[in-house]
């Protein structure tokens, strides 16, 4: 597979793919059919890599520290500390999503 060169897209067309992306994602209606293209649009190690984001941000949110996201994720601290970055400077992108998934399982109950 060859190598994907980003810089070579200029960072608003970027932004206009990654939207469009996020619409496709939306008009899905199920979880189930997000799920699927999701998993026909990535590999599984792009998807692990996600999830795993995904979970050390949740970890971060909980007050775990460094090491036992490590020991229990085996992950290494430079994913944990851009994943904290982003939590603490980022668009709050992690921060929303954390959100959404605590008043989805508060709703649950």
């Amino acid at each position: 597979m060859s190598k994907f060169v980003h810089k070579k897209i200029a960072y608003e067309k970027q932004d206009e793919l990654l939207e469009k992306l996020c619409q496709v994602l939306h008009k899905l209606e199920t979880v189930e059919k997000k799920k699927y293209f999701l998993k026909d649009l990535l590999g599984r190690g792009e998807r692990m890599m996600l999830v795993r984001r995904f979970r050390v941000a949740q970890l971060l949110e909980q007050g775990r520290t460094y090491q036992e996201i490590i020991s229990a994720m085996r992950i290494g601290p430079a994913t944990i500390a851009r994943v904290e970055r982003l939590l603490n400077f980022g668009r709050n992108g992690y921060r929303d999503a954390i959100a959404k998934v605590k008043n989805k399982k508060s709703q649950d109950h």
